[in-house]
């Protein structure tokens, strides 16, 4: 057995043997994939208790009651102002909805009437889709009232081939952080290594430094690959993921991403002395790409003045490329574009990893 095979066999035996190195290579994405795709898989059913206050019994006031209570996503409670309000602040409501006493005669009058909403602020996501929800039932309420025809209408047509659920954007995601962790952290054992002298001792033997790279660089691309095909899968048999691309790209750029990063974490390391040192350096470089990649939500929730940076971060074009391929998303990119900076940062990070990588 050749010197490469002999190493590749012994990563493999100690990366099985390390139940936490195991857990966080496997079990971790899976969790992570699992937790977010039962959060946001339930979207469909998703409702908010409110409270509704009429305070005129006439027959647009009963009219209102009712446009209310046919809302699907609302679970309305009807009651008196202070007791709706006190649970509004109890946290109990999301929102309290006051129709005025008065609303039937200044209709008549043909006077604009104020129907109050009352509302938490803090709870950004659920307040911004009451208020709208509620301005659209306004808004149809005044057209029944006014007998005005509807000539304008919006008519949403997705540009999808197919529908596709909040876990299908996200599974792309989690694929893009796992190749992440695993190519950033596929630098520690060299570290670990040098730190207790087995690269020194390695250079007393035959063995060329670039078989020590080339078997753990092996290693860590089997270990994506797998990876990657475990995550879709339990993606398609739980939440009926699909891959709409091509598998023979979406594998091809697990690996150019796989290689990519782990040349990144070389270059990171190159210098550091210690496991303890070297930590830091990589989830220095880590979190950033994390929160700035646009891996799990749009790069426009970024403000501007961070735009370069999202620009910049490979991890950026990885989850693009992977978007792309698998769920047919648009584009940040071109494909094209992605492979192309993922090369570039290999090949640059790659150069100076054989340049400055310190092996004592």
């Amino acid at each position: 057995m050749s010197a490469f095979n002999r190493l590749l066999v012994a990563d493999f035996k100690q990366f099985f043997r390390d139940r936490t190195a195991v857990f966080f290579t496997f079990a971790f994405p899976i969790l992570f994939m699992v937790i977010f795709g039962f959060v946001f898989s339930g979207g469909d059913n998703v409702s908010y208790d409110i409270g509704l206050v009429n305070n005129d019994e006439s027959q647009v006031g009963v009219a209102i009651s009712q446009a209310v209570n046919q809302v699907t996503i609302f679970k309305v409670t009807e009651g008196e102002l202070n007791d709706s309000l006190d649970m509004l602040r109890d946290g109990r409501f999301r929102a309290v909805v006051v129709i005025p006493a008065d609303i039937q005669s200044k209709i008549s009058q043909g006077e604009p009437a104020d129907i109050a909403v009352y509302y938490d602020p803090s709870q950004t996501t659920s307040s911004q889709v009451i208020l709208s929800v509620l301005r659209e039932l306004i808004n149809e309420t005044n057209r029944q009232l006014t007998q005005a025809p509807v000539l304008l209408q919006l008519a949403g047509q997705s540009i999808q081939t197919r529908e596709l659920s909040n876990i299908d954007y996200l599974v792309p995601g989690i694929l893009a952080m796992s190749v992440l962790f695993l190519g950033l952290f596929g630098a520690v054992p060299l570290v670990q290594w040098r730190e207790k002298q087995v690269l020194k001792r390695f250079g007393a033997t035959p063995i060329h430094r670039s078989t020590i790279v080339s078997s753990q660089v092996a290693y860590r691309l089997a270990l994506a690959v797998v990876q990657a095909l475990i995550i879709i899968l339990v993606a398609y048999f739980i939440f009926h993921v699909q891959v709409v691309g091509s598998w023979l790209v979406m594998l091809g750029l697990v690996v150019l991403g796989t290689l990519t990063f782990v040349s990144i974490g070389y270059v990171a390391v190159s210098r550091a002395r210690t496991v303890e040192g070297a930590m830091p350096i990589i989830q220095l470089i880590q979190f950033p790409m994390l929160f700035l990649s646009g891996i799990f939500f749009p790069v426009d929730f970024i403000p501007g003045f961070m735009r370069p940076i999202v620009t910049a971060v490979p991890l950026t074009y990885l989850g693009d490329a992977l978007r792309q391929t698998m769920v047919n998303a648009t584009p940040l990119h071109s494909l094209a574009i992605d492979m192309a900076v993922l090369a570039g940062w290999l090949v640059v990070c790659m150069a100076l990893a054989i340049r400055f990588f310190r092996w004592e």
